[in-house]
């Protein structure tokens, strides 16, 4: 019997090494969840972060290729307009030197 007793002492405690072993590993996983929770959240936010600097950025860029473009367009446009006034002035030009030579022998 006391034999009996010794071994069922001895599991008991076994059971609490056990028991104490899987606690300390429970703690030790939840603090190894709570730190990726916490180091998932940092990455987070900074990709959130350089997704707005990015974003900014192309805005910006893009503001400023769009302004460059209207610029180049306007100055395009009054180019093609003063050559167009100017042709037109000489064919007027032409147009007025043809009257006045038929008009004026």
């Amino acid at each position: 019997m006391e034999s009996s007793t010794g071994v069922l002492s001895e599991l008991a405690k076994r059971e609490q090494a056990l028991s104490s072993k899987v606690e300390a590993a429970k703690v030790e996983a939840a603090k190894l969840i709570s730190d990726a929770e916490a180091k998932a959240k940092d990455v987070l936010g900074k990709a959130e972060s350089d997704v707005r600097t990015l974003s900014d950025e192309f805005k910006a860029r893009r503001e400023a290729e769009e302004k460059n473009i209207l610029e180049s367009g306007a100055i395009a446009a009054r180019s093609a307009a003063d050559a167009a006034k100017s042709a037109a002035l000489g064919k007027v030009a032409d147009a007025v030197k043809t009257i006045v030579g038929r008009v004026l022998p």
